[in-house]
């Protein structure tokens, strides 16, 4: 991942924003949201690269790919609130964002709720 170029873009992005909320209020939103998404589709490959990673070490390591799929979801879960959030803060709209931000931490227990259950099944069969 060439992360120059995603700091080089932001930068120049800031300064076009900045520019652009100055002359034409209503475009710096948009404008901030697309370039949030540009950046974002920037390090999807990279992202892929990591999450295939995940799966190899759990497979060497004889783990549930179920368990990893759960973990993977919660990091993009957590990552796509934030930005959700970080975009509602911009629109002057911070509570939105902070039910956002409930919103992803009820998705990401009941997300987690499989991987508990295996957990006490576990404990149970210990207990036994």
């Amino acid at each position: 991942m060439d992360f120059y170029k995603i700091a080089l873009l932001a930068l120049v992005s800031v300064i076009g924003i900045v520019v652009v909320r100055q002359l034409r209020p209503e475009f710096a939103l948009p404008l901030t949201i697309g370039v949030g998404v540009v950046l974002l589709l920037m390090i999807c490959d990279a992202l892929y690269s990591v999450v295939y990673t995940f799966y190899n070490f759990a497979e060497r390591a004889n783990i549930d790919s179920e368990a990893v799929g759960c973990v993977i979801k919660v990091v993009g879960i957590g990552y796509l609130a934030e930005f959700s959030n970080n975009i509602c803060v911009d629109a002057n709209c911070k509570s939105v964002g902070d039910k956002v931000l409930l919103a992803s931490k009820i998705a990401i227990l009941f997300c987690a709720l499989p991987i508990v259950e295996q957990l006490f099944e576990m404990i149970v069969g210990l207990a036994l």
